[in-house]
């Protein structure tokens, strides 16, 4: 075969394959990034077209935010000379009575003085339901004593009524509450009156979107992440249970979906593998340092 002969068939091939290349490209490929780039035009277009609603959607949320920060910063608070805790347990339960369904055990920390103020330190723990929980500390850090919610710490628990089993959601609670005093007389007394109520919610975070297939507890078993741990010597713990009775655990005891795996004196600590429907799950209670308000 000649050059001549055989140069012509490759410049044929390389012109044909040029030829479908730039077909696929003018009538397929290019065309779609058209489509799609005109659809991208199109849809900006009418975002700008949408700036002027967009403009009163952003000062209608700025004055809102406004009037919040205004309420913020403008609170009437109460600071008494001193925090008496007897007093304050009376206030809080004042504000369970408010809040709705609220269990809650108080604990005396200590205080923490710096000149002419300082504050209390409480332990508090319990359950409720979330709306019920977000009305009580709303109302805490909102009402007419200063008071402030630190280290908090929120479990969610599926509790099955042993009726009915009926599944109801509850959220386990512990917090410290700091419940602040001081010697100037001005703050003593805040003026005017508290008008703001909280807020309705809508959603529920703690509710699960699959519940777990759990049996209801047995008669006098005890639901060891609604209880309180007391004392812990070698071998044994001392528990107030979910209905308020003094209980004993040793290893290896049962508990409401499992057991007790260790009891660790040095550490305050009893651990627990409990069977939430198929999934294995540890759980550890611990003593609550501080002195029981009743």
């Amino acid at each position: 075969m000649s050059y001549i002969v055989r140069n012509t068939i490759v410049l044929g091939i390389t012109l044909a394959v040029i030829l479908c290349l730039g077909s696929f490209l003018t009538f397929f490929s290019l065309p779609k990034k058209l489509k799609t780039t005109e659809a991208e035009i199109k849809k900006i277009e009418i975002e700008l077209q949408n700036t002027p609603d967009l403009a009163n959607q952003y000062n209608t949320t700025s004055a809102q935010l406004d009037a919040v920060k205004k309420h913020w910063e403008t609170r009437n608070k109460d600071v008494p000379p001193r925090d008496i805790t007897g007093e304050t347990y009376g206030y809080l339960s004042s504000t369970m009575d408010v809040s709705g369904e609220v269990k809650m055990d108080m604990m005396f920390v200590g205080p923490h003085e710096f000149g002419t103020y300082g504050y209390n330190v409480y332990s508090l723990k319990g359950e409720a339901p979330f709306n019920n929980l977000y009305k009580f500390i709303w109302y805490t850090e909102s009402g007419r004593r200063l008071f402030k919610i630190s280290n908090l710490s929120l479990r969610g628990y599926e509790s099955k009524s042993k009726e009915g089993n009926e599944t109801k959601i509850l959220v386990l609670f512990e917090m410290e509450l700091q419940a602040y005093y001081s010697s100037v007389s001005e703050l003593n007394n805040a003026p005017g009156q508290i008008t703001a109520v909280p807020a309705t919610l809508t959603i529920n975070p703690f509710s699960p979107l699959i519940l777990h297939e759990i049996p209801a507890p047995l008669p006098n078993e005890i639901e060891i992440e609604r209880s309180d741990l007391k004392a812990v010597i070698p071998g044994k713990a001392f528990i107030i249970d979910q209905n308020q009775k003094s209980r004993t655990l040793e290893e290896g005891d049962k508990v409401y979906l499992g057991y007790v795996t260790r009891i660790i004196p040095n550490e305050g600590k009893v651990e627990c593998l409990l069977n939430k429907g198929g999934v294995a799950e540890r759980y550890e209670l611990t003593i609550r340092v501080g002195q029981p308000v009743r």
